[in-house]
């Protein structure tokens, strides 16, 4: 793999300079605010429950993640979208889609309705958050590449301490809905200044290029960052849906207080992504960084589960757990390694991107099923979750040239 193969994803010439990091803030604010369609529910679960009285809690789990169903089943042709028709027409077009689920799920007045729009949400959510990847890709190169990719793997992160901060400050008082009408505004507002501040690419729409899609699918390391990912994922959107049950059952903390403490688990999700940006650029090998975030994982949520530490002792637990999911994350600065060509990076993000979204899909629901079991059950849940992200090892040895 050469250098120029790692830093040249949509044009045969590597930019000139780099890219102005006011441009990589703004694409990685359209990532964050794209993930909100998954977060924003997290505050708002208790009252749809309360509202709508669902047949089973596993439903409610469905409100959170039902959005990458959407996302899981279009991400791939997304990418081969964006490698055709160019980054930003798809990242405008998704905020658009965003913000109009958004309106909808405010004004639903049933349950089936307000799951269609969270469907709506998340075919949009994948056009902003692929064309942004791709535009990252575009733009940047070498180190610059490699921090703002580092960045990039905070999205879902970020977008849970936006969620947390409003659940905890703003949701109890004005009611589930307008959360949902405050995001669709917000995300509206980034599509505007997407369409007027981030350059297009240059040529315009492109000839298909199945040759690269099919490369795509025929990528082992594609399918094996995918899975790591969807295990991280897994885990993290499922710890985050059932904390505020486990904690009260655990220690009797009420649901606000945990939302008040989803703000350092994600400050520490956050760090350990960008621990692993800063180790792996110094040449520590990422697999070393991958079995020792595992350990971390696994350890901590073997604590949250069998130990009775009191509020503090969960929150170094949890924020331990972050951490280690934070690791494993960063390793989105390993996506070049796995695109079969400069031309099928959208496709490639795609790929990963839909295969890292089965993880958000499945982790409510599964998390609230194997509480349902008892806390031993939410234990093999995290042991599940921990194993299948060693899948992504064959990735983590390699190294660029």
């Amino acid at each position: 793999m050469t250098e120029a193969y790692i830093t040249a994803p949509q044009s045969a010439a590597l930019p000139s300079t780099a890219a102005p990091w006011p441009r990589i803030i703004l694409i990685y604010l359209i990532g964050v605010f794209g993930m909100l369609v998954v977060s924003i529910a997290v505050p708002a679960l208790h009252g749809i429950a309360a509202e709508f009285h669902p047949r089973s809690p596993a439903i409610i789990g469905w409100v959170m993640s039902i959005p990458a169903l959407a996302a899981a089943l279009a991400s791939l042709l997304i990418g081969a979208m964006v490698d055709r028709i160019g980054d930003r027409p798809v990242m405008i077009a998704g905020a658009a889609l965003v913000a109009l689920a958004g309106a909808g799920v405010m004004m639903a007045g049933g349950l089936s309705t307000l799951l269609a729009w969270r469907v709506v949400g998340g075919l949009g959510y994948v056009c902003m958050v692929v064309g942004a990847v791709a535009m990252i890709l575009r733009l940047t190169q070498g180190r610059q590449r490699v921090a703002a990719l580092t960045l990039w793997s905070t999205v879902i992160p970020a977008s849970f301490i936006v969620s947390g901060l409003y659940g905890a400050l703003v949701g109890p008082h004005v009611g589930w809905r307008m959360g949902f009408g405050v995001h669709a505004g917000l995300v509206a507002m980034l599509g505007l200044m997407a369409r007027l501040l981030l350059p297009a690419r240059e040529g315009g729409a492109r000839a298909s290029r199945l040759d690269g899609l099919g490369a795509v699918l025929r990528s082992g390391g594609t399918y094996q960052l995918g899975l790591c990912f969807a295990a991280a994922a897994f885990v993290q959107t499922g710890l985050v849906a059932v904390l505020p049950h486990v904690l009260g059952m655990t220690i009797g903390v009420d649901e606000a207080v945990v939302h008040s403490f989803t703000l350092p688990a994600m400050v520490a999700n956050i760090a350990g992504a960008a621990l692993f940006g800063v180790l792996y650029g110094r040449g520590v090998r990422a697999s070393a960084l991958g079995f020792g975030a595992v350990g971390l994982v696994l350890g901590c949520g073997a604590g949250l589960v069998l130990l009775r530490m009191g509020l503090m002792g969960a929150v170094l637990l949890d924020c331990g757990m972050m951490a280690g999911l934070g690791i494993l994350v960063g390793m989105w600065a390993l996506l070049p390694l796995v695109a079969p060509s400069p031309a099928s990076m959208g496709a490639t993000s795609g790929m990963v991107t839909q295969i890292t979204l089965l993880g958000v899909l499945f982790g409510p629901p599964a998390a609230f099923a194997s509480l349902g079991m008892g806390l031993n059950g939410l234990l093999g849940f995290f042991l599940i979750g921990g194993v299948l992200s060693l899948l992504g090892y064959p990735v983590w040895r390699r190294r660029a040239a």
